[in-house]
């Protein structure tokens, strides 16, 4: 196994400071207690009211770190962010059926002659 040169360079140095132990230093971890379920539904709850809430702010008012932040909105709470809001990964019967009901009404408007640009479609035609 080739170590690249820094590597080496930071073992050679550390053992000419004096530190001879081959075994791996004790690293600092967040608490596992981060991800609790007060967390989770404060989090929740923040999603919900406010849907731009940003990775910073969650983080802030919390007082966890960013890494559980993500564990929890991801795999907890199965969201991701598109286009600054917070989509659900899997969605509803209902939802589901809205989109569906928004595609097949601006396809209409798009073959029906009511509108001839993709503009728009996406803005709705109006500014």
């Amino acid at each position: 196994m080739f170590r690249s040169l820094a590597t080496v360079c930071s073992w050679f140095n550390k053992f000419k400071r004096g530190h001879t132990n081959l075994t791996d230093d004790l690293r600092m971890r967040c608490p596992s207690t981060a991800t609790t379920e007060d967390n989770i539904s404060a989090l929740r709850l923040m999603k919900e009211t406010e849907r731009k809430v940003t990775y910073q702010q969650i983080h802030t008012s919390l007082g966890i770190g960013k890494s559980q932040v993500d564990k929890i909105l991801h795999e907890r709470l199965a969201v991701r962010k598109l286009y600054t809001r917070w989509i659900p990964r899997n969605l509803t019967e209902a939802q589901k059926l809205c989109r569906i009901n928004k595609c097949r009404e601006m396809m209409q408007r798009l073959v029906g002659g009511d509108s001839n640009a993709a503009y728009d479609i996406v803005t709705d035609g109006k500014n």
